[in-house]
């Protein structure tokens, strides 16, 4: 402790005081907003932006041209899981769509940890409802990942323009099959696993379809 902390108390920071855990929060990637720890704030249309820094609004993912299909996560529940896909997507050059409702707040301790520090490295876009993904994202093909398919991941020929669909992990939302089973869906894809087991994480699950379909694409960007 320094002579000035010893004299001044309230130059120390207290752990308990929540602007000093939001200050902590930017050490993770997040950086100063004029906007609470626990807001969103919306652009011309009504879009949720999230303050995350790296947040794009819908238009603009629609616009950007990408080297990998779309990353989709439906409702996602754990934010371990998210922060592992900011990382993932960040490497490989993938925008991030979420679409709510979130298991969580967007400033959890364990998305940001999970995340690193990659978090202002990708593009996420949030969307209050799958609709505004699908109005958002009107010329691309939407791939859901589900164990209900019969067809092998590696049986399609994946373009940067797809959306490739997860759906949540086991939680209290309602059934999501209606989504991944939705008209809005083109193809139903599954990976292969041994029959005696239920399944692979999610963004394990996330990574290995990421990988194909770069690879597909001759790993364009990457070095």
């Amino acid at each position: 402790m320094t002579n000035e902390a010893k004299h001044n108390p309230q130059s120390t920071p207290n752990p308990a005081n929540p602007e000093t855990k939001v200050e902590k929060m930017f050490e993770y990637g997040y950086r100063k907003s004029n906007y609470g720890p626990d807001e969103l704030v919306t652009d011309a249309h009504g879009n949720p932006i999230s303050v995350v820094d790296a947040m794009l609004s819908a238009e603009k993912a629609a616009a950007t041209e990408t080297v990998t299909p779309h990353l989709c996560y439906y409702s996602p529940r754990i934010p371990g899981n998210t922060g592992s896909a900011i990382r993932l997507c960040a490497v490989t050059g993938t925008i991030l769509h979420l679409v709510e409702p979130l298991g969580f707040n967007l400033r959890d301790t364990k998305l940001r940890r999970a995340g690193l520090d990659y978090h202002d490295m990708a593009h996420v876009v949030l969307h209050p409802n799958f609709d505004n993904l699908v109005e958002s994202m009107p010329n691309s093909r939407i791939i859901a990942f589900t164990a209900h398919a019969t067809k092998l991941y590696t049986e399609v020929e994946y373009k940067p323009t797809d959306i490739l669909l997860f759906g949540p992990e086991p939680g209290d939302i309602p059934d999501p099959m209606d989504i991944m089973e939705g008209p809005h869906v083109a193809e139903q894809v599954r990976l292969p696993m041994r029959p005696s087991l239920r399944s692979l994480n999610l963004t394990n699950c996330a990574s290995i379809a990421i990988y194909e379909a770069w690879r597909q694409l001759n790993f364009a960007g990457g070095a």
